[in-house]
């Protein structure tokens, strides 16, 4: 039976910490991770310049965050396996390939929820 530990906000703070280390490294380490932050970044400043709604910005703040994440699972997934098999291996490589199903369906899903948010302004700016 594993022994319960006491709550300590030491940990948790060190929790933030190797998340923030993470983040860095997948910023790091990850060209599509930082093409994911510039597509954030832009869905950013449109939103800011164009005054969406808080509803609006929910959806959109939900969508940047869903795609980023899952590049991060991804990517550990990658490690991961790389770690665990260098050579290729057929079932690491469809591990591998469904991560990778699984972001590019969140961004293209993300794209989707951008031309509807964004669309109508674009529209209202050039009419």
């Amino acid at each position: 039976m594993e022994k319960e530990s006491k709550f300590s906000w030491k940990k948790r703070g060190k929790a933030f910490i190797y998340a923030w280390q993470g983040f860095k490294a997948l910023l790091r380490y990850e060209h599509n991770a930082r093409i994911h932050l510039v597509a954030a970044v832009v869905a950013i400043c449109a939103g800011i310049i164009f005054g969406i709604s808080a509803v609006e910005w929910c959806v959109v703040v939900m969508c940047i965050g869903l795609v980023i994440a899952a590049e991060a699972l991804n990517s550990a997934v990658e490690a991961l396996a790389d770690k665990i098999s260098p050579d290729y291996d057929p079932l690491i490589g469809r591990a591998k390939d469904l991560g990778a199903t699984a972001v590019t369906l969140l961004a293209l899903v993300a794209a989707a929820v951008g031309c509807i948010v964004y669309l109508p302004y674009i529209i209202r700016w050039f009419s």
